[in-house]
C-alpha cells in the first residue's frame, strides 16, 4: 500500500471519527429536541387557556419523574384530563395549532421567495445561462 494511500485513508477515518457523535451528544439532542416540543405546546395552550397551560407544564415536569403514584398525583392528573379534554380547549389548541403551522408555511414561502426569486434551477434569466 503507497503511503499517500495510507494517509488517504487515515485522513478519512479521523475525519469521519470526528465528525461522529457520542451517545451523549445524541441524548442532549433529544431531551433539547423533546423540551422544544413541550414548550411549544405548553405556549400554543396558553393562547387558549393559561391554567390548562401550566397543568400542561406540570403534567411534562411529573413526566420526568419516576415514582409511585401518590393520592395528589392521582387528583391531579384527574384535574389535567378534564382540562384538556375540554371540546372548548380542544378547539382553540387544534386551531393554534394549525395557525402555528400556516405561520411556518408562510416563513419558508417567505424565505424562499426571498432567496430564490427566479425559482431555482428553472426560471433564471437568459443571460444567467
Amino acid at each position: 500500500m503507497s503511503p499517500i494511500r495510507a494517509s488517504l485513508i487515515l485522513c478519512i477515518a479521523a475525519t469521519l471519527t470526528a465528525c461522529a457523535t457520542t451517545p451523549e451528544q445524541k441524548a442532549a439532542r433529544e431531551r433539547a429536541q423533546r423540551r422544544y416540543e413541550q414548550n411549544l405546546q405548553v405556549s400554543l395552550a396558553a393562547e387558549c387557556d393559561p391554567e390548562t397551560a401550566k397543568l400542561m407544564r406540570k403534567q411534562f415536569e411529573q413526566a420526568e419523574q419516576v415514582g409511585t403514584p401518590s393520592a395528589e398525583q392521582k387528583a391531579f392528573r384527574l384535574k389535567y384530563i378534564d382540562k384538556v379534554s375540554d371540546p372548548m380547549f380542544q378547539a382553540c389548541y387544534k386551531m393554534a395549532w394549525q395557525n402555528y403551522i400556516s405561520q411556518q408555511q408562510l416563513r419558508e414561502a417567505r424565505y424562499y421567495r426571498y432567496y430564490d426569486e427566479w425559482g431555482f434551477p428553472f426560471y433564471r434569466p437568459y443571460y444567467w445561462w
